[in-house]
């Protein structure tokens, strides 16, 4: 597969037709998903069409990856497959989507604001950069290896997912375990 090499695009150049990215984003190029996590094989393949649509452009397809992330429970690595489908927005012109109410001194509204909306200011869009925080954003917080992950054992460290192990739960202390004491028999 070919490496994309288009990054930064301008806006204004786009015919009415769209243009259309396939390729491969090397792991080298996406610098800060590689230092978060680390891309697995030789990068993402995208397959993605950027078309104007009324004011704004829409940039759709798919992409194909994964990540190397670290199970917050077991420690154990394993592998998170990016979103396939990708829908995004770019606005061209953020400056002109907010509306000014002459009777409220310094109060601003965004008309039409979206989730997915990327701002492209001066009209230039960075493609791997953009795709790049796109991912990031993706990236769960407390990334699990599977929903029913056991984790290790808090005395031993086994991975509780490979193995049992011997160790007696450890009594928890309760801070009512006073109360208990000071309860008396009648």
């Amino acid at each position: 597969m070919r490496e994309l090499r288009e990054s930064v695009i301008r806006l204004a150049q786009v015919p009415p037709e769209g243009l259309l990215f396939q390729g491969l984003i090397p792991a080298r190029r996406l610098t800060r998903l590689n230092d978060a996590v680390g891309v697995v094989g030789e990068g993402v393949e995208v397959d993605l069409r950027l078309e104007p649509n009324n004011d704004v452009f829409l940039l759709h397809g798919r992409v194909q990856g994964e990540v190397e992330l670290e199970c917050e429970s077991c420690r154990a690595g394993f592998r998170l497959p990016l979103a396939e489908d990708l829908r995004l927005t770019i606005d061209p012109n953020p400056e002109e989507t907010l509306y000014r109410d002459p009777t409220q001194k310094g109060e601003v509204w965004v008309i039409d604001h979206s989730d997915e909306q990327i701002e492209a200011p001066e009209g230039q869009f960075d493609l791997v950069g953009n795709l790049e925080d796109e991912w990031l954003l993706e990236l769960p917080i407390s990334p699990r290896c599977a929903e029913d992950c056991k984790g290790l054992c808090p005395v031993c460290g086994t991975n509780l997912n490979e193995a049992e192990c011997a160790c007696s739960p450890a009594p928890r202390e309760s801070p009512f375990d006073v109360l208990a004491r000071l309860k008396t028999d009648k």
